[in-house]
């Protein structure tokens, strides 16, 4: 009998001790307390002054605008005040799970209960996305699908373009010889789309 509760209790014990172990020591493992909002998916704590960025979520960028409905609105705008909304006179509970290319802490973020990555994306404030070589987040884009069927938010503007592209094509623009950053690294572009093609 002893013999299976000891195995009992390695077998509750060694996932967490394994997950300690691969956890850098630089992430904290909960950050926890008042904020000031960067943008939609960026906090300052307080206190700390650690950034923290929302895993798997980002929003359009600040200067971004929209069309709705034939009016024009302020899309970066509206996802930062949301996200201002959200957190403002509320403890924000984080539970980092690494860092960015930057050094900045990623993590899931709760106000109370509430998830502020998959609530914004359930309510059309931003979108489910993963940068290259962070975690997956699967739920967050069965969860913008429902959103985007309904036409909530950033999904009720056909001329938004996702701040992910937004960001290349603003760099494009403003590079002297007119190339994009992927062409630049050497990366695989996809053929353009040509009306024989279609």
């Amino acid at each position: 009998m002893k013999v299976v509760a000891g195995s009992m209790l390695w077998l509750a014990i060694a996932p967490t001790a394994l997950f300690a172990q691969s956890r850098p020591s630089d992430v904290p493992r909960q950050i926890y307390g008042t904020v000031q909002v960067v943008d939609a998916t960026t906090f300052e704590f307080v206190k700390s002054r650690q950034i923290v960025r929302l895993a798997g979520y980002d929003a359009p960028r600040l200067e971004q605008t929209a069309t709705s409905d034939d009016v024009e609105w302020p899309a970066g705008q509206v996802s930062r005040a949301w996200m201002i909304l959200r957190t403002l006179g509320q403890s924000v509970n984080c539970a980092p799970i690494g860092r960015d290319t930057n050094k900045v802490l990623i993590a899931h973020c709760f106000v109370g209960e509430t998830n502020l990555a998959a609530t914004a994306i359930a309510e059309g404030i931003g979108y489910a996305f993963n940068y290259p070589n962070e975690a997956q987040v699967p739920a967050y884009f069965d969860i913008e699908r429902k959103a985007r069927g309904l036409g909530y938010g950033v999904w009720s503007s056909t001329d938004l373009l996702p701040p992910w592209l937004y960001t290349a094509s603003k760099a494009t623009t403003e590079r002297p010889n007119g190339q994009s950053p992927e062409a630049e690294t050497g990366l695989p572009l996809p053929l353009p789309v040509t009306r024989s093609a279609r």
